[in-house]
């Protein structure tokens, strides 16, 4: 772990069938584009933690998962994660098959009766897309920039403004 200010680097070491990946992850960002930035490919759709395209098993270290759409405690119970919503706090060790690691969140969640159907209650509301914004760090409670885990304005969500010329 480095520091950087208030950002904090951590070491991530990621096992795949075809061979064990490090690269460096920042406290604020979300795991899925650690890796995109180190040029390692893995599936992702929706960005939101909800399809479950870059599920993965979290073998060792501690993550913020509460960025995700739809997170249950039975899923970090089983060491299941969401490359695409989780963000690290510490080192970690994680596990990825690109199919068996998606089939087996999958049968977990049938399994608990999990499966996501619509959008839980005020989730819209935090919708999002992408990479992580600066907020408080979910792994400190330090204010890591502005805060955005306030619902958005109409012109935060560009809905008011200035038309295109």
């Amino acid at each position: 772990m480095t520091n950087e200010g208030d950002i904090r680097r951590f070491r991530i070491r990621l096992e795949r069938p075809e061979g064990t990946f490090t690269f460096d992850a920042r406290s604020d960002e979300y795991l899925l584009y650690s890796m995109i930035d180190a040029g390692i490919e893995t599936p992702y759709i929706c960005e939101q933690g909800w399809c479950l395209a870059c599920a993965a098993r979290l073998v060792s270290g501690n993550v913020d998962r509460s960025d995700a759409l739809t997170v249950y405690p039975q899923d970090a119970e089983a060491g299941f994660l969401l490359l695409c919503s989780t963000k690290p706090c510490s080192d970690l060790v994680l596990m990825l098959d690109e199919r068996q690691t998606r089939r087996d969140m999958m049968q977990h969640r049938i399994e608990h009766n999990q499966l996501a159907r619509a959008y839980p209650p005020g989730a819209r509301l935090r919708f999002r897309r992408g990479r992580a914004k600066a907020r408080v760090d979910a792994c400190t409670r330090s204010a890591t920039g502005t805060r955005t885990d306030e619902p958005a304005t109409s012109a935060q969500m560009g809905l008011i403004g200035s038309k295109p010329k």
